[in-house]
């Protein structure tokens, strides 16, 4: 009994030196060597970081680079006169009259840092200018094909910009047509490319739309002089035909769908139609390859490109395949 006592106190007291000489151990030299492990993983965790960030700058600086590269300038000076040039140049050789060329607003676009807490110790990158936009404008006079040639030949250029306004008004029953084209383009403050990217010659391309140009649906056909019928006593006095001045002058494949353009011969107005809508009771029923079906009150009626609205032929059974209301490429 009384060496069980000896052993169980004996290992009581092993048991509290050893707990006495490991607290302090613990205190000394354990904690902190977790803390500097803690240290070590933070600061592994900012150098991966750094390194990502790193690979990301060198991606991101490449990708400007290409960007600037297909400015025309770091400055407004030098960007406006470029522009400008370029523009009348695309004019002259295309053969436009009444040639204008003009720059207007510019606008100056602010860094998204502005608005980014992690730049808050970074003001100079808060105030700095992101880009800035160019206004241009060129307009003039040609025929149909020419002022097709102007937009595609703007579009093709190799310079940064966006096409935002085209707009064609025909003259002289469609033989010349008034042209204006608005773009902007952009520039970085005080980033100038490289090479100043080289006026593109006519890129072609647009043999598609020969049908187009030498139908031109803006031309009225011409009137046809018919030999005087013989004298007959004058009829009743009939109600004019509403519809005998509009003249069906093209059935077109549009990004909307199959469009059929209308021109009113006494005011020179001209319409588009889609299958659906309507101009005051004539409804367009549907369209396809040289003619248009049309539904007026109880009538339902044909007409064929060229022709008035009031030489029209009886809709009958025959409908338009749904084929020719397709708005895919062949519709034209």
């Amino acid at each position: 009994m009384r060496n069980t006592l000896r052993i169980l106190g004996l290992i009581v007291l092993v048991a509290g030196v050893g707990w006495l000489g490991w607290t302090p151990v613990r205190g000394m030299y354990l904690s902190e060597r977790a803390e500097l492990d803690q240290s070590i993983l933070r600061l592994r965790d900012e150098v991966d970081r750094y390194r990502a960030g790193s690979d990301d700058h060198v991606a991101v600086t490449d990708a400007l680079r290409a960007h600037v590269d297909r400015t025309l300038g770091g400055d407004l000076e030098s960007v406006d006169h470029e522009l400008r040039t370029r523009l009348n140049r695309l004019g002259e050789e295309i053969g436009l009259e009444s040639l204008s060329v003009a720059t207007g607003r510019v606008r100056r676009m602010e860094s998204p840092a502005r608005n980014d807490r992690a730049f808050r110790r970074h003001p100079d990158l808060r105030e700095e200018i992101d880009f800035v936009e160019v206004e241009a404008s060129i307009s003039g006079q040609g025929s149909l094909d020419e002022v097709l040639q102007l937009v595609h030949r703007i579009e093709s250029q190799p310079f940064l910009k966006r096409v935002v306004q085209v707009r064609l008004q025909p003259r002289d029953n469609g033989e010349r047509f008034v042209v204006t084209v608005r773009l902007v383009t952009l520039f970085l403050p005080d980033r100038f490319p490289a090479h100043v990217p080289e006026m593109g010659s006519s890129p072609g391309g647009l043999e598609w739309l020969g049908p187009l140009v030498s139908r031109n649906p803006f031309r009225l056909p011409p009137k046809t002089v018919e030999p005087a019928p013989a004298a007959t006593p004058p009829p009743a006095p009939d109600t004019p035909d509403p519809l005998g001045t509009w003249t069906l002058t093209g059935v077109v494949s549009g990004p909307e769908g199959v469009e059929a353009w209308l021109l009113e011969a006494t005011s020179g107005r001209s319409r588009r139609m889609l299958v659906g809508q309507t101009i005051e009771e004539l409804r367009l029923v549907a369209a396809g390859g040289e003619t248009a079906e049309f539904q007026l009150g109880d009538e339902r009626f044909r007409v064929h490109v060229g022709r008035r609205l009031s030489e029209r032929d009886p809709a009958g059974s025959r409908t338009v395949p749904e084929s020719e209301n397709d708005p895919r490429p062949g519709g034209v």
